[in-house]
């Protein structure tokens, strides 16, 4: 990279205005636009002073690993972090799970209530398996079927297939109530008993 380029990144970086750059350094503005423009080579006293006001040392700006400079060390930490709390979606059922988990265990129940409650939480932790899966293969059948990660204008696919699982175990749930409220074994067959 040349050095008119890396000390417009730093400057960009920080965002500091030529006039800014100009009066931390002391060097003028004219000076500073010659050498952003590849105008003029500086001198050591005039890159000395630049480097200076934009606080970076030498051997950092001649290292060629834009890594080292404390932005990008910075820049990398968010998107890391970023990143990370998108796996936040992975905990939601999780947490409903052991939501339910606890209500169960906290209540006294009647046979049929309590036979409600173990097949609802067995269907759960299927479904909650099944949900993780599904999220974690999501970029691969995105990428399988054409890389496109939106619906429309501004609904993200993940978001939607989470959506969908979601319907799909509110209905699951309501008909699995349905059928053991009224002794069928039509829905609660197919639900192995985890309890």
């Amino acid at each position: 990279m040349k050095f008119k380029d890396k000390i417009l990144q730093l400057r960009d970086e920080r965002k500091i205005s030529q006039e800014e750059l100009s009066e931390a350094s002391g060097i003028s503005v004219r000076t500073i636009q010659r050498i952003e423009k590849d105008q003029v080579n500086p001198r050591p006293f005039t890159t000395r002073k630049l480097l200076e006001a934009l606080n970076v040392s030498l051997e950092e700006f001649n290292s060629d690993s834009p890594k080292n400079s404390k932005y990008h060390i910075e820049e990398s930490t968010k998107l890391n972090r970023f990143i990370m709390s998108n796996f936040l979606v992975f905990l939601l059922p999780v947490i409903f799970l052991i939501f339910i988990v606890a209500i169960w265990k906290k209540g006294t129940w009647s046979n049929t209530s309590n036979l409600i409650c173990k097949k609802v939480l067995s269907f759960q932790i299927l479904w909650t398996i099944l949900s993780v899966i599904l999220m974690l293969l999501n970029p691969f059948f995105i990428n399988l079927f054409g890389g496109q990660t939106v619906v429309g204008e501004s609904l993200p696919i993940p978001i939607l297939v989470y959506l969908g699982l979601s319907v799909i175990d509110v209905f699951i749930v309501l008909k699995i109530v349905k059928s053991l409220k009224h002794s069928s074994s039509e829905w609660t067959s197919v639900i192995p008993n985890l309890f």
